[in-house]
């Protein structure tokens, strides 16, 4: 019998969310849809298919394995891999048709031999450390490989980028620090259209730069935490009426009656501080739902909280439905959700931010796309 909890994917919130980060940029201005880590958690085939047809200009993705599981799914968008090309991937990236970050220039002599062998140019995307301080040439070597990839007609230059180290601080040092990042990455423009022409597409912000600089766009942008409804932004700052495009949905999986001082799960961490009514869900930190969660999360049962008690399982949960009308064996509980908590309330339980409570819903919980 398979196990009632799936994820809900709720792709007209993916379209709404995509309008509301358009509204924020200059009219012209493309996205690259990340769509990495099965597209933060939400299933990598079908956001990108609604992305695709939304009118994405490419697509993101961290390794050649998720972009050629793209390729499978019949995705036609141009594909960036974010994470580089390693040598031994690279004529399965070219095979793919896949688009490879240039991060150092030492990956210029193994793209170009794949693509001579191929026989068409391998197209790359240069990053540019403007202070990020992980991967990314330093600006005069990426001018020096920019030279070089002039000199290579078997490479071919798609793109030049930057990323965002704290376009989502709360502190005047980081927009300080954020416009000098964006302020160096603008000075390399004329420069590089001038070698390259204008088919170069220049791209800098994230999610957080995008709510905050949209102003600074170039060509693209590439939205990643946004397009899931979530805020990089610290609580509190204003809204941008992002709809969250997952709901986790289960279902009570056992319903008893448990005395006044009854203990709930491991360690007898609940006590019942009277006669409650105690409803087991099959879903546990296994599939996600994070131990941290313990004695301060609820979930929503026909639209009444529920919250969590006792320890959070491997595998289950316990929720108190003590005063909820109608409750059986079989009856929806909402996981997480508009009714329940989102993401980013979870994620402020545990200590952590929304993307990691998105990434993590486990494989066990299967993605069902819905308009």
């Amino acid at each position: 019998m398979a196990r009632p909890t799936v994820a809900e994917i709720r792709l007209s919130a993916l379209r709404h969310n995509v309008q509301v980060i358009r509204a924020l940029l200059p009219q012209g201005v493309g996205f690259l849809g990340i769509v990495k880590a099965n597209a933060y958690g939400h299933g990598a085939i079908p956001v990108a298919r609604a992305l695709e047809a939304d009118g994405a200009r490419m697509l993101g993705v961290a390794t050649v394995e998720e972009g050629v599981e793209l390729r499978e799914g019949g995705i036609l968008l141009p594909v960036v891999v974010l994470g580089g090309v390693e040598p031994p991937q690279a004529a399965e990236a070219l095979a793919h048709d896949l688009s490879a970050i240039l991060f150092d220039r030492g990956q210029i002599g193994y793209m170009a031999r794949a693509a001579a062998v191929a026989g068409r140019p391998f197209p790359v995307h240069v990053k540019v450390d403007t202070g990020m301080g992980r991967l990314g040439l330093l600006p005069r070597e990426a001018m020096k490989a920019a030279g070089e990839i002039a000199s290579t007609p078997a490479l071919r230059l798609e793109g030049w980028m930057t990323h965002l180290s704290s376009a989502d601080g709360s502190a005047v040092e980081d927009r300080e620090y954020t416009a000098a990042q964006l302020a160096t990455f603008r000075e390399m423009l004329p420069a590089v259209r001038k070698a390259f022409g204008s088919a170069v597409a220049f791209h800098a912000l994230n999610s957080a730069g995008i709510l905050r600089f949209g102003e600074d766009a170039f060509d693209l942008v590439r939205p990643g935490i946004s397009l899931y409804g979530c805020s990089p932004l610290p609580p509190g700052e204003a809204s941008h009426d992002l709809r969250p495009v997952m709901r986790v949905v289960s279902k009570v999986l056992s319903l008893k009656e448990l005395p006044a001082g009854h203990a709930v799960s491991y360690n007898r961490r609940y006590r019942c501080d009277g006669a409650r009514r105690i409803a087991v869900v099959p879903i546990g930190y296994a599939d996600g739902y994070r131990r941290a969660l313990t004695g301060c999360a609820r979930m929503s049962v026909a639209g009444h909280p529920a919250p969590v008690v006792g320890t959070v399982c491997m595998d289950h949960t316990m929720i108190d439905v003590t005063g909820v009308p109608g409750v059986e064996i079989g009856t929806d509980v909402e996981v997480m959700g508009g009714a329940s908590m989102g993401a980013e309330e979870m994620a402020r339980v545990c200590g952590t931010i929304p993307y990691e409570i998105l990434v993590q819903v486990g494989p066990r919980i299967p993605r069902v796309a819905i308009d």
